[in-house]
């Protein structure tokens, strides 16, 4: 009896240690951060929580079209996923987005999905995130995008 209480207490004295080093173990703050796409090929980053990445301005560019259609509750939706850069003063976020398009009236179609970082240079070397987007496509072509979300350093 006397055996198996020592052997008890020698693993509950264990566990608590193991569970202080992870514990102590540093992790990766998310800081909440805003984009927007400005339907001119340019974008503004904004830190909407403290933390170490900084207000951005720069060049914003999207390829890699794939589109699929689906119906759903008898709404027609245009499923994409393309890629995107955001190229600013502090450095470059490559991402990629899964977006579904509904048309509007008059040549106009609003969208929504997700986006998620996939590499990133300079002062973004290292983050990962992703989050949720929303945006419109007006009728003369222009797109205007919100990108919000967690970032974090890998």
């Amino acid at each position: 009896m006397r055996t198996k209480l020592t052997v008890t207490a020698a693993l509950a004295v264990l566990a608590v240690s193991l569970a202080a080093v992870a514990a102590a173990a540093p992790v990766a703050a998310k800081q909440r951060v805003a984009i927007q796409e400005n339907g001119n090929g340019s974008f503004v980053l904004t830190p909407l929580t403290p933390g170490a990445i900084k207000r951005d301005t720069g060049t914003a560019s999207f390829c890699c079209w794939t589109e699929r259609h689906i119906t759903r509750d008898g709404q027609g939706i245009d499923i994409n996923d393309p890629r995107w850069t955001f190229t600013g003063k502090l450095g470059t976020i490559e991402g990629r987005n899964q977006i579904g398009f509904v048309d509007l009236p008059d040549g106009w179609a609003v969208f929504t999905g997700t986006w998620k970082v996939i590499r990133a240079t300079g002062a973004y070397a290292g983050l990962s995130g992703g989050g949720r987007i929303a945006g419109v496509s007006l009728a003369n072509g222009n797109t205007k995008a919100q990108f919000e979300g967690f970032v974090s350093s890998k």
